[in-house]
């Protein structure tokens, strides 16, 4: 009877000691997630961005860059359009050129990258960290065309959401007018930072997707070139 009595208050201990520890083990463990922005450039705004953050860019090719080295993105990703205040772009437009976008990174590995384009026609999006990969237009600040803003988890080395903003101080458009922001070829370029690219700033390499500039009339980021290709199967393998 007394060793029966042993043995169930050293359960008893054991049961009371994994009830407190397991909480603060895992609480310990749970990862930190990091948020990073790059931004593409209006060209007459010629000044460099910034590094984000303590996080360097890994330069792994004369042709591109890995934002975070030995990093990938959480994919496939589902992309979320709101088109309540979308610039003068039809919802129809609006994911079009989205859609267009990601088919272009997609075509160029074997790893399932965008699961699928969905769209909002009511209500605004802000960048948080809140579970949906949003894109949408926002007023940014003067010589900024676009905005990506990405969450990095340190501990698994993922990216694991990403908002895109358009700016509204530029006129936008889909069809490539000389005119216009071209929305298809910006969404392509945001689109490599969340896929782990970096912005490239030799205006030698002005032809890659992920150079980091732009201006009215450019649809040369619409289609990858050989350095963009390179990047993305870097990163997630051809």
């Amino acid at each position: 009877m007394l060793q029966q009595n042993r043995i169930l208050t050293a359960v008893l201990v054991v049961a009371f000691i994994s009830a407190a520890v397991i909480p603060a083990i895992t609480f310990a463990i749970q990862p930190e997630i990091v948020q990073i922005t790059h931004e593409i450039k209006y060209r007459e705004n010629d000044v460099k961005p910034e590094s984000p953050g303590k996080i360097k860019p890994t330069p792994s090719s004369p042709d591109y860059k890995i934002s975070i080295n030995r990093g990938s993105t959480d994919t496939p990703v589902t992309l979320t359009v709101y088109t309540e205040k979308s610039a003068g772009i039809n919802e129809a437009d609006f994911k079009t050129a989205i859609s267009a976008a990601a088919s272009e990174w997609d075509y160029y590995t074997s790893a399932d990258l965008v699961n699928e384009v969905t769209v909002k026609t009511y209500g605004t999006s802000a960048v948080a960290l809140n579970g949906e990969n949003s894109v949408f237009f926002a007023d940014l600040d003067t010589g900024i065309i676009a905005m990506a803003s990405y969450w990095y988890n340190r501990a698994t080395k993922e990216i694991v959401e990403c908002d895109i903003q358009f700016n509204t101080d530029f006129t936008w458009g889909t069809s490539g007018a000389l005119d216009v922001m071209d929305l298809q070829n910006i969404a392509t370029h945001e689109l490599g930072h969340f896929f782990n690219l970096a912005d490239i700033y030799d205006d030698s390499k002005a032809d890659l997707t992920m150079y980091g500039y732009s201006q009215e009339g450019d649809t040369g980021k619409r289609t990858l070139a050989n350095g963009d290709i390179l990047g993305i199967q870097a990163v997630f393998g051809q």
